[in-house]
């Protein structure tokens, strides 16, 4: 057995990780390649800013042998704040893997996260529901098991869509307090929704430490000028792409039919997240769905949201009809609390 030894992942780190991450890249029936296009430490940053990781190193082997990331913020359980780590990559390279690491990688984040939380903190995870490994693996730290939660994949599209009636415009300063609010009441039935301030609001819309902005925030303004509707946008396609290496026959023609493959297999996609409406006017918000498939046509190829399927979110990200196969996540949690399961459950990626 190899003698591996952990540290905190470090800045200079980023190459290293870039390249365990293209070297061992999916292996399921489609293999498929992120490239970022800036250092990958600062882009894990850039997404989340309190992100900290884990990783393996052994005597004699240049790089990193394996990693793993988590990010911490407060989410909102039954009504209550609580701090939450949400696990997010590992990755152990081929010839270092049934020896353990992968255990142990997932064990120092979560102990981390007890150290940083001074111990009563939640534990979650996105896994995608057909990964039994990894659900597997799940299940050595996680109470329970919540979900599904579905993913909905849509094309950007040049089909301007109809107005609805609506004003779809940006975000301004003034808007902010009524959005935190309305936030607020369409989540108050949701576990695991961010904790938000209009100054917490506003600074995750602010630039990053790479720049520009990746996150803006769009409004659906009704007939009376009242805001109706809301959504946040990532333009994940800023610090990365998912370029298809291969894939079976099959899937490929299934991909080009339903148009979420582009032409040179290159995926650069957006992520609508903090979606909400007014009561009664879910139209709304598919309206602004659509606007924003519109308004991001020249830019993404592809539009991600997540909806758990017994709200009015999923009524929201109108697909159509599609040969799409479903795919849905799953949330291992461990948690001081238990959850009820009856409640919905927001999550993103």
């Amino acid at each position: 057995m190899t003698d591996f030894t952990l540290r905190p992942m470090e800045p200079t780190d980023g190459p290293a990780i870039d390249a365990l991450m293209r070297e061992e890249a999916q292996t399921t029936r489609v293999s498929m390649t992120t490239h970022y296009s800036h250092d990958i430490y600062q882009a894990f940053l850039a997404q989340h800013p309190t992100l900290f990781g884990v990783v393996a190193v052994a005597p004699g082997v240049a790089g990193i042998i394996g990693m793993a990331t988590a990010f911490v913020d407060e989410v909102m359980i039954g009504g209550q704040t609580f701090q939450c780590a949400h696990l997010e990559n590992l990755k152990v390279r081929h010839d270092a893997r049934r020896q353990g690491l992968g255990a142990r990688l997932a064990a120092w984040r979560i102990e981390e996260a007890e150290r940083r939380s001074g111990g009563d903190v939640v534990i979650a995870a996105g896994v995608e529901g057909s990964n039994v490994a990894s659900l597997a693996t799940a299940s050595r730290w996680s109470t329970q098991v919540l979900g599904p939660v579905r993913i909905v994949i849509a094309r950007a599209t040049s089909k301007a869509p109809s107005s609805r009636g609506l004003e779809i415009r940006p975000l301004v300063e003034a808007d902010i307090g009524s959005v935190v609010e309305a936030l607020e009441t369409f989540y108050s039935g949701y576990d695991f929704v961010p904790r938000h301030t209009p100054a917490g609001f506003a600074g995750a819309l602010a630039p990053t430490r790479l720049g520009g902005p990746i996150r803006q925030y769009r409004v659906a303004v009704g007939s009376d000028g009242t805001l109706v509707a809301g959504a946040s946008v990532t333009e994940r396609f800023k610090l990365m792409t998912d370029h298809i290496d291969s894939m079976p026959w099959p899937l490929a023609l299934v991909g080009r039919l339903s148009g979420i493959v582009p032409p040179d297999r290159i995926i650069r996609s957006i992520e609508v997240g903090l979606a909400w409406h007014a009561p009664g006017r879910v139209d709304a918000l598919r309206g602004l769905w659509d606007a924003i498939r519109y308004e991001w046509r020249d830019r993404a190829t592809n539009v991600v949201g997540l909806a758990d399927p017994r709200g009015t979110l999923l009524e929201a990200f109108h697909v159509g009809r599609t040969l799409v196969p479903r795919v849905e996540l799953m949330a291992p949690v461990r948690s001081p609390v238990r959850l009820d399961e009856r409640r919905l459950l927001y999550m993103w990626r």
